[in-house]
């Protein structure tokens, strides 16, 4: 694939062209939020929270390797998506790879999309995504990612190509003006965070929970005092309340579901599948609940 990189795109400036994993790359990513971080400070990444990126940015937690059979294969997918599957589909478009660019105005703010497309005439961002299960919508980060690149680079239309539960998928986004600036504020507000070492409030998510656990990995034996010990303790109260009750439900459902391995709900016409039974090896069921729709 033919790459196109100029120095400036619209007036954003080229930082340059690196490679994913390299020391480069790793450098230009901690200089400023790029679009697969927007998704996270938006409050959109259900796997990582404003909080632990904030904590990588000012160098308090090592930056992560993507170590997982999922990561991996879309790695190895993403030149296959944007190559041959892509020809395919549409065998009139110019595809190019191309490089990191800086927002003409907003320093901070970078873009480093997985290609271009020249479409009748007019620039086009290319993001290529895989996933394993099907999607009744474009997952909101991957909405927002694309927005910022549309912000930082001047282009008005984007498109989301992929393998989506193996099935090509291919959705169109218009800039939104609001969108961009709601994404501008926030990320100014997380920046400011990140210069003036202020981490963001603290939330519920498991990945906030896990990098305070990895930032103090030690036990020394002191002790420190603390305020608002009976908000701790009644959230323990509702938590195990809570976990009783779930308890409950799933076992009136897996005895309702008897030996069939989904459970599911009719709405407005639609069967929508809510639970399944799985096994690991030899073992008993356990019931899965599905999230969202």
């Amino acid at each position: 694939m033919k790459a196109h990189t100029p120095k400036e795109f619209n007036g954003a400036k080229l930082l340059g062209v690196f490679e994913s994993g390299t020391s480069e790359w790793h450098e230009a990513r901690a200089d400023g939020i790029g679009g697969s971080e927007v998704g996270t400070i938006m409050g959109l990444n259900r796997w990582e929270s404003a909080y632990y990126l904030h904590q990588l940015k000012t160098g308090n937690l090592p930056q992560k390797e993507l170590d997982s059979f999922a990561a991996d294969l879309g790695n190895i997918l993403e030149p296959v998506i944007m190559g041959p599957l892509l020809q395919r589909q549409h065998p009139d478009w110019e595809v190019f790879t191309t490089g990191t660019y800086q927002h003409p105005t907003i320093p901070y703010l970078h873009a480093n999309p997985d290609g271009l497309a020249k479409v009748d005439g007019e620039w086009v961002i290319v993001e290529a995504k895989t996933s394993r299960n099907y999607w009744h919508e474009v997952p909101p980060n991957y909405v927002a990612q694309v927005q910022h690149y549309m912000n930082v680079m001047g282009v008005k239309r984007a498109v989301i190509v992929g393998l989506v539960a193996m099935d090509w998928v291919e959705y169109w986004i218009e800039a939104d003006s609001f969108e961009q600036q709601v994404i501008e504020q926030t990320a100014a507000k997380f920046w400011d965070g990140v210069v003036n070492d202020t981490a963001p409030d603290w939330d519920g998510s498991a990945s906030t929970y896990e990098a305070v656990r990895e930032m103090h990995p030690d036990i020394d034996g002191t002790e420190v005092e603390i305020d608002g010990i009976h908000n701790l303790v009644l959230a323990q109260e509702a938590l195990d309340k809570a976990e009783a009750e779930l308890r409950q439900m799933k076992s009136q459902v897996l005895a309702l579901m008897g030996k069939a391995q989904h459970a599911y709900i009719e709405h407005e016409g639609e069967k929508i599948r809510v639970a399944s039974r799985q096994a690991r090896g030899s073992g008993r069921p356990f019931l899965v609940i599905k999230k969202g729709k």
